[in-house]
This record gives structure tokens, C-alpha cells and sequence, in this order.
């Protein structure tokens, strides 16, 4: 039986949608006719070489970033007004905090893992406090890496004494499931909080 809940945090606790980061940058670039939108995207968040992911791996400071950025695109904005475009792409869920508030209340112990950065996170623990029902933060930029990296799930059990395959993770891509199963964990493709709810009741002590 489950010990212990993991949760992912984008898309999983938190809906977002990062297009729109691209798009505000576009229209703020000044040689917006060399670059599309999508070119824009591609060199940020493509999973493989994308500048994210030295930055969620924390080997790239948050204004380092803004600066390749800025200098790559002709960003006629400042660091504040990058910020202003980088974080508000959250909302809530209301039935996943449902789900976490029942576990929380039944004692169950819960932690984050995340592909997260320096800014998202801030930003993220100022406006979301569900995120401060967690036992344990997980987070990429601090661990210096990333899902699918086993050492990113090895840093659950090196916080708990649970054996592996007590362990629930949930995470909404596939990939990251399915290397958990690898490395011994229970876990499952978020989809929705309904089917969310009737995996976890089917795994409650």
C-alpha cells in the first residue's frame, strides 16, 4: 500500500500554459521579423536543447537567463518587466487542492517534485499556498537536475525511509511515469482529478 504521495507540480497541481511567454516576447522583441513566436519556444523549452534546461538544473542564474534572452531576441524589457511576462502562467485546480487537503488531513506525508526554476517557484510560493501543505520541495534548480534523471527520484529516499514501492508519484507526462516504474516507484499519468481520486482511494492504507 502507498506511504507516500508525490506530486508533480505543472499540470498536475498547477494548469499552465507557456505558448503565451513566447508570444509576449515576440511582441516586445526588436527584430521581431528574423524570429516567429514559435522559433522563440523552441529555444526555450524544447525538452532536448532547450535554454531551460540549464536553468531548471540550476547551473544558470534566473537574470543569466533573462540575459540570453534578451541579448538573442533585442528585448526592449527589463529583468522586473520579464518577470511580469515569465510568471503568470498558473491557475489553480481546485478539486487536485481537494485531493491534497484530504490526504494532508488523513496524515498521509506529501511531497513536490519538480522541473521548476528559481522564478516560477518564487512566484509560485507567494501566490499558490497549496503548495505549502507539502512535507517535502523536490525541485530541479536545487537538486541540479531534472525528470527523467534518477537523481532527481532518488532525493525522495534520501527524505523518507519508505521503501520504494510504497511510494506514489503522479506526474502528467508519460515518460517521467514510466522511468519512476523503472526505478521502482508505483506511479501514474495524471489525467484529471477524477481519475486522480480512484487511484488514490484504491491505494489508501
Amino acid at each position: 500500500m502507498v506511504k507516500l504521495f508525490v506530486f508533480d507540480l505543472g499540470n498536475v497541481i498547477l494548469p499552465f500554459e507557456h505558448r503565451q511567454i513566447a508570444q509576449k516576447l515576440h511582441e516586445v522583441s526588436m527584430v521581431a521579423g528574423r524570429f516567429s513566436p514559435d522559433e522563440i519556444f523552441r529555444y526555450m523549452f524544447d525538452m532536448e536543447n532547450g535554454l531551460i534546461n540549464a536553468y531548471e538544473e540550476g547551473s544558470m542564474a534566473s537574470l543569466d537567463f533573462f540575459m540570453r534572452l534578451k541579448e538573442r531576441y533585442k528585448l526592449d524589457i527589463d529583468f522586473e518587466e520579464f518577470k511580469d511576462i515569465w510568471n503568470p502562467i498558473f491557475r489553480e485546480d481546485p478539486e487536485v487542492n481537494d485531493i491534497i487537503i484530504y490526504l494532508k488531513n488523513r496524515g498521509y506525508p506529501l511531497f513536490l517534485l519538480s522541473n521548476t526554476n528559481e522564478l516560477h517557484f518564487t512566484y509560485i510560493t507567494e501566490l499558490y499556498p497549496i503548495v505549502h501543505l507539502m512535507d517535502e520541495w523536490i525541485l530541479s534548480f536545487e537538486i541540479g537536475a531534472k525528470k527523467p534523471k534518477q537523481r532527481i527520484y532518488d532525493e525522495i529516499f534520501k527524505r523518507t525511509d519508505v521503501k520504494r514501492n510504497e511510494v506514489l508519484f503522479i506526474d502528467d507526462i508519460k515518460r517521467f511515469v514510466e522511468v519512476a516504474k523503472d526505478f521502482g516507484l508505483q506511479a501514474t499519468v495524471f489525467k484529471n482529478a477524477g481519475d486522480l481520486w480512484k487511484v488514490i482511494k484504491e491505494n489508501l492504507i
